[in-house]
């Protein structure tokens, strides 16, 4: 994986961690109210963590990992991956 991949996929987890960080002081108010923002930052958390994992999803199958193994590693369906890589690849 090139030094730019990893970076950029450092980045990704970095804004990740820092959102789920945020989360500790979550905890005042009503049920409803803590569930929903729980959910929005968890929703908005996991952005940066999909992008991650299909960036090195992405170079993965470009070093030549298979995309069962890649597939497997990633908790997709290969079938799933391979659209999502190609997409990705087609905006590029």
């Amino acid at each position: 994986m090139s030094a730019e991949h990893r970076f950029r996929i450092e980045q990704l987890t970095a804004e990740a961690r820092k959102q789920l960080v945020e989360l500790r002081g979550v905890h005042s108010g009503t049920i409803a109210e803590v569930a929903r923002t729980l959910l929005q930052h968890l929703s908005h958390s996991a952005d940066p963590i999909d992008q991650a994992l299909m960036d090195t999803a992405t170079a993965a199958v470009a070093a030549e990992v298979t995309l069962e193994d890649v597939a497997a590693c990633s908790r997709l369906p290969a079938q799933e991956l391979a659209e999502i890589i190609t997409a990705g690849q087609d905006e590029d």
